[in-house]
């Protein structure tokens, strides 16, 4: 059997683009597992790089726009107290690492159903009850997830994932794929929203995508194969 491809993906556990993304590779499991390709999960942490949590108000402007794009992706406005917001993804990071360190496929499911607590059922999922309950909707080994999570044993691979993302490789933004070559693709298939911090982050315009419906999936596939080449 030949060795798996892996395809790293930076992204951000908040991040709306990345949900997207996130959405679209859950379709294509079949794809990209049948092409041998792994998804690896690099913890690309903005708060890391911005030094501050990422403002409720960018995401109320950017998500309900960027979820016109698969009118069938589980979300809803968070509908819980302000109180419950979370400030932090770093736990929720960490979580996904110490599933990888049980397979590449637990730490695929965590990471959507981390993302789906917080998109569609408005949970705070850096709360360490949150991620165990998650966690073990997942399927990991909770006695070895809870001795890792607990015990910190991820946290570096978090701090490394961010700064080799943001200063060592410079991706533009969440989510950016990486190939085996270095070859980069960020905000694949995606619009861009822009907005405007000198007026709380109003939205002001939408840059469209570059495809829609079957046309995404076909540069999923497109994406796929270049990873392949790309590791020949």
């Amino acid at each position: 059997m030949t060795e798996p491809v892996y395809l790293d993906l930076y992204a951000d556990l908040h991040c709306p683009y990345a949900y997207l993304t996130a959405y679209r590779l859950r379709k294509l499991r079949d794809e990209y597992r049948k092409r041998n390709i792994v998804i690896e999960h690099r913890s690309l942490a903005l708060e890391f790089v911005n030094e501050r949590s990422t403002p409720r108000t960018i995401l109320s402007e950017e998500t309900p726009v960027l979820m016109l794009e698969e009118p069938d992706i589980p979300y809803q406005p968070w509908s819980r107290p302000d109180s419950e917001w979370p400030v932090t993804m770093w736990p929720a990071f960490e979580a996904v690492k110490c599933a990888a360190r049980q397979s590449a496929a637990l730490a695929d499911e965590l990471d959507w159903l981390l993302r789906y607590a917080f998109f569609a059922e408005s949970k705070c999922i850096s709360m360490r009850h949150v991620v165990l309950e998650l966690a073990e909707a997942a399927g990991v080994d909770m006695r070895q997830f809870i001795a890792d999570f607990d015990g910190g044993v991820t946290r570096r691979d978090v701090v490394d994932d961010a700064q080799r993302g943001w200063h060592e490789l410079k991706v533009e933004g969440s989510p950016t794929f990486v190939l085996p070559s270095g070859e980069q693709y960020s905000y694949y298939a995606l619009p861009k929203a822009k907005l405007d911090p000198k007026r709380n982050y109003r939205l002001t315009r939408v840059e469209p995508a570059p495809c829609a419906g079957d046309d995404c999936t076909a540069l999923y596939l497109k994406l796929f194969d270049a990873a392949l080449v790309n590791n020949a």
